[in-house]
């Protein structure tokens, strides 16, 4: 009994470790780290870690956009961008992360854990895949306005600018033009792929 009860702890460890690891992958690949208060990713990877746990007590489509909200509100709350320096000045002071910042950070690490990695099964994220948003950085963001603005009107000109309302908004304009560019056969997770190798290699 006790071996069996060692075997399922060291199996949970292992678990655990895991997923510890793929959230730190996910936070370094969205480069999302360097732009916070260096206090600040102990307390992002261990949200992340909670959240996905969480999800997967109850993977839902709903569930997901609650998880969503709620992890986005409670970065904006609790977590700081880093002092910009420029030859020994600040050129830019610490101030609360805004809602865009927050939606890459867990678009990043929702992708890493569900498409890029298949967990926690191929049967169970199949299922989610097409539910993830895609992840927006600011050539995205640029390319978006180009396309669809006016009459949608996306004020914002940077991650640090996208409020709540805007983010929905930018979603809506990435699933319009995956219907229009690639006849709908593609999921928001892969077009930010597709985006981001065009605009960045």
């Amino acid at each position: 009994m006790t071996d069996i009860m060692q075997k399922v702890s060291e199996k949970e460890i292992a678990k655990k470790a895991k997923i510890q690891n793929i959230t730190e992958m996910a936070i370094s690949f969205s480069t999302m780290g360097r732009v916070f208060e260096k206090d600040s990713i102990e307390k992002i990877k261990e949200k992340l870690n909670y959240c996905i746990k969480q999800f997967l007590t109850s993977n839902t489509k709903e569930n997901y956009r609650k998880i969503h909200r709620e992890f986005c509100k409670w970065f904006k709350r609790n977590i700081r961008t880093a002092e910009r320096k420029k030859d020994g000045r600040i050129i830019k002071g610490s101030q609360y992360a805004s809602w865009g910042q927050a939606a890459k950070t867990i678009d990043i690490a929702f992708k890493v854990y569900f498409y890029y990695c298949n967990l926690p099964s191929t049967k169970i994220s199949s299922k989610i895949v097409p539910w993830l948003n895609g992840a927006i950085d600011t050539k995205i963001l640029e390319h978006l306005k180009k396309i669809f603005c006016p009459p949608t009107k996306i004020q914002a000109e940077t991650l640090e600018n996208i409020d709540e309302n805007e983010y929905k908004k930018l979603q809506v304009m990435i699933r319009t033009e995956i219907k229009n560019v690639y006849n709908g056969k593609i999921f928001p997770v892969q077009y930010d792929d597709i985006m981001w190798r065009k605009f960045n290699r």
